[in-house]
């Protein structure tokens, strides 16, 4: 099934890097044809203005102008096309490097920023380079990145949460080519739109305190002079100039409180124009789709691709302070630019009561596209969600392994087990399944499809030790930041929450005889919590000997096997029982160390 996937997507990128060079080929003939035209057009002026008596001659260059004009419009067309290609072409490659497991070359640095205002687990791989999050993101603007890592660091949702959001996903499988289309046309790659910022533009009011009585004093004054002009032209009655000179120095003075409101008018225009064609297909696909109308009720009600045309009107009206002269005469005769901020400003207040909501439903649509293209390209496998506390998986891989290398495992807790005590060879295969046990809860915790056949779980709050890197950053020792995290381990397994621990090579940074108390102690209380089940990995078989009375506690082993000339070969298959060999003196005898066994 993988190898199908990937041949399909493969044949796709062919076809379409097959019609970008087409196009492309295209544009430059008709970039040179375009160049062509215009040098003889401005040869034949040259000719014609030497000629005397040449006036009927301008016929010849007016059809050039002509021939000119058509090719830069159609040159425009083949190039917005040959950008889409190219775009559609990016995103092709994108999805067949994730399927190889490779670095899809998603922009990661804005997640890899955002993502230290989330509880992320940072041993797991999620964001990075190479990372979970790159092989998922698919959002088009900042909200939907950002709602795109909550989902990927918060507790797990009940059941039902998760069970309607596979639900979601599997109804908009027919919407999965409106979804790509609204990625190549926003061409969100590499910088998404800026939800937030606009959200920030709103927040703050446009206008002073003073504003409104700035307002009424402007208007109240204009109706008074233009009264006043009004009566004296119907009477004959010359009324002193001073009279009609109040307006204009009021009006004139006011420029200057809401001269502001104007740059912050077009700030919020300018990212709101970014956004607006997004918001725009989604109201447009909402009218005939009713699943979309149901997950975007908001912006479909809203219609904030309308709001933004009518903010692009006003800004028109307030606009005119760019023009000097245009902007002196207006305001000296109408209270031009104080009725047009108010106007600006009470949209605002609108859309800081609209927007959010809209933000939201965005948002929420970004994180359930970006898991709908995963659904089509990378797995549907769903995991099914126990009433009771159960782990159980069948071909279960890590998805950023080559795949072609990658080994699937099948694994079920029996009875009442709930611990899984590995042990095993360096290099053996330990650190990889405990990664991929985290991963893919990490996706069922997000109501994602899986990388296995069969995945049965429940929502299980995933807590690790694998790498204490960040603790180490911190300043304190490697043995210390374990002990930190853990103590947080077992708090939480105490807590009573449903809870998934993964530890690598417990108590790696103390000595032998230490390491071994020390374990023994972890291993007890954690295979007691009735809610907790989870995995630790060591290189102590002697820890192996607490099966026998710790009922819950089940050992398992990666192994490798010795070929005829010597060489390790590793399987990577998970296996039942303690670990029956080791091979840490042979590795160190391969690289030339020479030691002796006692």
């Amino acid at each position: 099934m993988r190898g199908m996937k990937q041949q399909s997507v493969k044949r796709k990128s062919q076809r379409i890097q097959s019609l970008l060079q087409a196009w492309q080929q295209r544009l430059r003939q008709h970039q040179n044809i375009r160049l062509l035209t215009a040098l003889v057009f401005l040869g034949s002026l040259v000719v014609l203005s030497m000629m005397p008596n040449a006036r009927s001659g301008f016929t010849v260059p007016a059809v050039l102008l002509v021939v000119f004009v058509i090719l830069v419009v159609r040159t425009r067309r083949i190039h917005r096309h040959v950008q889409r290609l190219t775009r559609w072409n990016e995103f092709l490659l994108r999805q067949h490097k994730r399927l190889l497991g490779q670095p899809s070359g998603r922009s990661w640095k804005q997640a890899f920023d955002a993502s230290m205002e989330f509880p992320l687990i940072r041993d797991l791989g999620l964001v990075g380079s190479h990372s979970l999050w790159t092989l998922l993101d698919e959002t088009l603007s900042e909200g939907g990145l950002r709602r795109l890592l909550q989902w990927m660091s918060q507790p797990p949702s009940d059941i039902e949460v998760l069970g309607k959001r596979q639900e979601q996903i599997r109804q908009l499988r027919p919407q999965v080519w409106f979804y790509t289309r609204l990625g190549i046309e926003t061409n969100s790659n590499d910088l998404n739109l800026s939800t937030l910022q606009i959200q920030d533009f709103l927040k703050h009011s446009f206008v002073g305190p003073h504003f409104k009585g700035l307002l009424l004093a402007n208007l109240l004054l204009w109706f008074i002079t233009a009264g006043l002009a009004v009566w004296g032209s119907t009477t004959g009655t010359v009324l002193p100039a001073i009279l009609f000179m109040a307006f204009p120095l009021l009006s004139l003075f006011s420029l200057g409180s809401v001269g502001s409101a104007f740059l912050q008018g077009t700030g919020l225009s300018h990212h709101l124009s970014a956004l607006a064609p997004v918001l725009e297909a989604i109201e447009n696909k909402s009218a005939s789709d009713k699943v979309l109308r149901d997950l975007c009720p908001a912006i479909f009600q809203l219609s904030p691709s309308r709001t933004a045309q009518k903010l692009e009107a006003i800004l028109g009206f307030v606009g005119t302070q760019t023009n000097p002269i245009l902007h002196f005469i207006l305001n000296a005769i109408l209270p031009w630019t104080v009725v047009s901020v108010y106007f600006l400003e009470r949209l605002r207040r609108k859309m800081a009561q609209d927007f959010p909501s809209c933000v939201e439903e965005l948002s929420e649509f970004e994180v359930l596209g970006s898991l709908l293209i995963f659904d089509k390209y990378q797995t549907q496998c769903y995991p099914q969600f126990a009433s009771v506390r159960t782990l159980k998986c069948k071909n279960i891989f890590h998805p950023l392994l080559d795949r072609s290398k990658a080994v699937a495992n099948d694994f079920e807790f029996p009875g009442d087990k709930s611990l899984g005590l590995l042990t095993g060879s360096n290099m053996s295969g330990k650190s990889t399944f405990l990664r991929t046990l985290g991963v893919n809860q990490t996706l069922a915790n997000m109501g994602a499809p899986v990388f296995a056949d069969q995945f049965v779980t429940v929502p299980l709050q995933i807590e690790t030790c694998i790498e204490v890197s960040d603790s180490l950053r911190d300043g304190y020792s490697y043995f210390y930041a374990e002990v930190r995290r853990l103590k947080d381990i077992l708090n939480t397994a105490a807590s009573g929450k449903p809870v998934l621990y993964l530890i690598d090579e417990i108590f790696r940074g103390t000595n032998n005889r230490e390491r071994q108390i020390g374990s023994r102690a972890v291993i007890q209380t954690l295979a007691q919590e009735k809610s907790a089940m989870g995995f630790i990995s060591t290189h102590d078989l002697e820890l192996t000997a607490l099966e026998a009375n710790n009922p819950t506690l089940l050992n398992l082993h990666f192994r490798e096997d010795i070929d005829e000339n010597g060489k390790m070969i590793f399987h990577y298959h998970l296996r039942l029982g303690p670990c029956p060999t080791t091979n840490a003196l042979r590795i160190m005898a391969a690289e030339g160390i020479k030691v002796e066994e006692v």
